[in-house]
């Protein structure tokens, strides 16, 4: 079994690239009993992706990562979240195994840390995002343009001083992808990784169904790009577990890195987010991190938010089915949904701001309600009255 080696200087390394020996370096036996354990899964070699590799992952493109029978690729999405990602940050660790972490740009903008951590313990960062749209539902370009390179500009602020751990690797969310966002991908010099297996991780099922999903899925494909996701807790929960089941069946990890220049041609095409938001998010996590600290001081930067409203942040259900449309005799037309403001002789009247907005004011003690204004029913508005003056209930 080989481990780890911490990355080589990069005059060391590009000489090596040129002879091919890079894969082939193993830890000396020192090395590795300082690092990882002997019944340790490890991590078997490190496989160096090319840009004109193109997309991978035959979830969603024709062609994969160039893996031999038994070899996987570990991948996690939608971090950092501290906790949890610190979980599975020391499972891997005590397996001695590196993977790579697609991480969303507002997650990164609220615990640069944890991202800072994830870098310094070996494993490659890859981006998905600034928040996680579903970019093949979204129609505005401007919109799809910032959030890619918003998730991208983000993992680049903080780790401004590691990027060798940064890579031009970018995941869709949801895996939705179209022709036009992978032509746009390209032009930004970003490599679209898709995936091989899916645990699952993210829906609604016991962390034991992910376990037998994501090895009953890898015995079947023999090898492959395995999707988890480390602000899940199933995935905090099964995966020391997991590592060891990819142990007793054999397969062996292989760690996906970026090739230098690549990462440099997608820094240099980043295109600045014209988004409001996220350039003030983005401009606050720059001072953050350009701030000095007192020696020894531990930045903790929020890290110990609460996880009540950030459990299921990315947990994808179905998406809803499309509005019924709304009948005849309740809106003017079959794509418009009047809205009203409803009030009863129990509660004060409309304030004079909206009642103004409608007509004269109802008197005190009024019933009924008074039509206001009229918005799509795509919307999800639901028509409740058909009538343009107010109406005693």
């Amino acid at each position: 079994m080989r481990c780890f080696k911490p990355p080589l200087p990069s005059g060391l390394r590009a000489g090596l690239l040129a002879a091919g020996l890079v894969g082939l370096l193993a830890a000396s036996p020192a090395q590795a009993a300082q690092e990882c354990r002997s019944d340790a899964l490890g991590t078997a070699r490190t496989l160096e992706v090319p840009f004109a590799q193109g997309p991978v992952g035959r979830a969603s493109y024709r062609g994969t990562l160039p893996l031999a029978r038994g070899e996987v690729v570990l991948t996690f999405d939608d971090g950092p979240l501290p906790r949890r990602t610190n979980a599975v940050l020391d499972a891997l660790r005590a397996e001695c195994v590196k993977a790579t972490f697609f991480v969303v740009g507002s997650m990164v903008a609220q615990f640069p840390d944890t991202l800072r951590r994830t870098a310094a313990e070996g494993h490659t960062i890859a981006t998905h995002t600034w928040s996680h749209r579903y970019l093949d539902r979204v129609r505005s370009h401007a919109v799809r343009r910032d959030q890619i390179n918003g998730g991208l500009a983000a993992a680049r602020t903080v780790l401004a001083d590691d990027e060798t751990a940064l890579s031009p690797f970018f995941r869709f969310p949801g895996l939705g992808h179209s022709p036009a966002l992978d032509r746009y991908a390209a032009a930004q010099r970003l490599l679209p990784f898709s995936i091989d297996v899916d645990g699952d991780d993210w829906k609604r099922i016991a962390p034991a169904a992910v376990m037998e999903r994501v090895l009953r899925r890898l015995d079947a494909a023999g090898r492959g790009i395995i999707l988890l996701h480390d602000i899940q807790p199933r995935t905090v929960a099964i995966l020391p577990d997991l590592l060891r089941a990819l142990k007793a069946r054999g397969y062996r990890v292989v760690h996906v890195v970026p090739a230098r220049a690549d990462t440099q041609a997608a820094l240099a095409a980043l295109d600045a987010p014209q988004a409001r938001p996220i350039r003030l998010a983005l401009d606050r996590l720059g001072t953050r991190m350009a701030a000095l600290r007192p020696a020894g001081e531990r930045r903790r930067v929020a890290e110990e938010a609460p996880l009540l409203l950030r459990a299921g942040l990315f947990e994808e259900e179905p998406a809803p089915p499309p509005p019924a449309p709304a009948p005849r005799d309740q809106s003017r037309t079959g794509a418009e949904v009047r809205l009203a403001l409803v009030a009863d002789a129990a509660s004060p009247g409309p304030s004079d701001r909206l009642a103004a907005s409608a007509g004269p004011a109802p008197r005190a003690g009024w019933s009924g309600f008074v039509v206001v204004g009229v918005a799509p029913a795509a919307h999800g508005f639901r028509p409740v009255a058909a009538a343009d003056a107010p109406r005693a209930r």
